[in-house]
């Protein structure tokens, strides 16, 4: 009996590790789902943070036109990156600083609303057309048949290539207000800000608004000129610009961006220099051209630099002096004064004999020896005799 017993136990429990046990759906789950989290929220195709440049991939355009595109890592900046099979979390962009350089937004969803999601346009890059409707057209039942009904209608750009770039645009609301009084506009450009700092070593993102021109202009030129101010003319902001140091190629006036690297022979050995950029459209002629006109200026500085700056020197620059001419005055000032007193001293020494200071002297000394009792005369005052005279009993004589 017993030994029926166990033979029927070891079967049982033979029968129970042999059968296929079904694995805890709830576990499986939640894993699968954290890892679909991890890999959805790591895909980017803005920024890389690695030196390898991405595959080369394969797009059809205008519905019949195939292209492989090539992407290019700038600066961490990945441009004509394959975009994500998943758009239905929004993608990271790329903002950019008063200097240029590049920084990733990540955007994030709390409560259903982005929190920092890619930047609007509204019309900027709208193309305004007037359309005309006749009645056929619209069949409305409040239009005369024989009218004909004219709407502003906004077209869209085509986004076949400026899809491809992530750094925000440059648009007139993002223009900075330059010189002294901040009274002139930036356009065309957004950065680089008027007298920021841009080191050698670094790749900066110059970017302007496309839309400034008119729409033939498809290629620009960008001219980059030495600023020559002196003491005098700093507060007015004048300034000389000889001819352009360095000129870029022709390129496509769309991408609105120009990636910036600061060459070491630019600074002509010296630790910084004052810059003007400006750029040239196609329908402008080199000869009609003004390097000055529409331009932002900034400063080009060698890497390294010992220690930071002063109140002082912020304050110089806040005014609009750079150079070693202010420490130069600065450093003139107690001279002058020396100077000045040491004249007075000669002056008053080779004089000494030639002034009379003696009623200065005596008009000191009676104010430091002063009588008292001292009564100035006055002309009400009487006699002692004049007075009136009473007798011991108060009777007037």
């Amino acid at each position: 009996m017993k030994i029926s017993y166990l033979l029927s136990t070891i079967t049982a429990i033979s029968y129970v590790l042999a059968s296929p046990q079904e694995a805890p759906i709830t576990s499986d789950l939640h894993k699968l789902e954290k890892r679909y989290q991890k890999v959805r929220v790591a895909k980017s195709t803005t920024t890389t943070t690695s030196e390898e440049t991405p595959k080369p991939w394969i797009r059809t355009i205008y519905s019949s036109v195939v292209e492989i595109v090539t992407p290019t890592v700038i600066q961490s900046v990945t441009f004509s990156a394959k975009p994500p099979l998943e758009t239905d979390y929004p993608q990271p962009w790329v903002s950019l600083n008063k200097q240029g350089q590049p920084k990733t937004i990540i955007p994030e969803i709390k409560n259903g609303l982005t929190k920092k999601p890619s930047p609007s346009y509204s019309t900027y890059f709208q193309t305004p057309t007037t359309v005309t409707y006749s009645y056929e057209d619209l069949k409305a039942h409040n239009m005369d048949p024989s009218a004909y009904h004219e709407e502003v209608e906004f077209i869209d750009e085509d986004k076949t290539y400026v899809s491809l770039n992530p750094i925000i645009r440059c648009t007139p609301d993002r223009y900075f207000m330059k010189n002294l009084a901040r009274d002139v506009s930036s356009a065309p450009f957004c950065t680089p800000h008027e007298n920021v700092e841009l080191r050698m070593g670094e790749i900066y993102f110059i970017t302007w608004y496309t839309k400034f021109f008119d729409d033939e202009v498809k290629k620009v030129k960008l001219h980059f000129s030495y600023i020559k101010e002196d003491l005098k003319r700093k507060g007015m902001k004048k300034r000389e610009v000889e001819s352009a140091f360095f000129t870029t190629e022709w390129i496509d006036n769309i991408n609105g961006l120009y990636p910036l690297d600061i060459q070491e022979d630019w600074l002509l050995d010296e630790f910084y220099q004052s810059v003007s950029v400006s750029i040239q459209p196609d329908n402008v002629s080199d000869d009609d051209f003004n390097l000055l006109q529409d331009s932002t200026v900034f400063k080009i500085l060698r890497r390294s630099k010992v220690g930071k700056k002063t109140k002082e020197e912020k304050a110089l620059e806040d005014e609009g002096i750079t150079d070693d001419s202010a420490y130069y005055v600065v450093m003139s000032i107690p001279t002058v004064v020396a100077f000045s007193a040491l004249g007075m001293y000669f002056f008053l020494w080779l004089t000494r004999k030639d002034r009379d200071v003696s009623s200065i002297r005596a008009k000191v000394w009676k104010s430091q020896h002063k009588i008292l009792g001292k009564f100035k005369p006055k002309g009400n005052n009487r006699k002692y005799s004049e007075l009136p005279q009473f007798d011991n009993k108060g009777k007037k004589q």
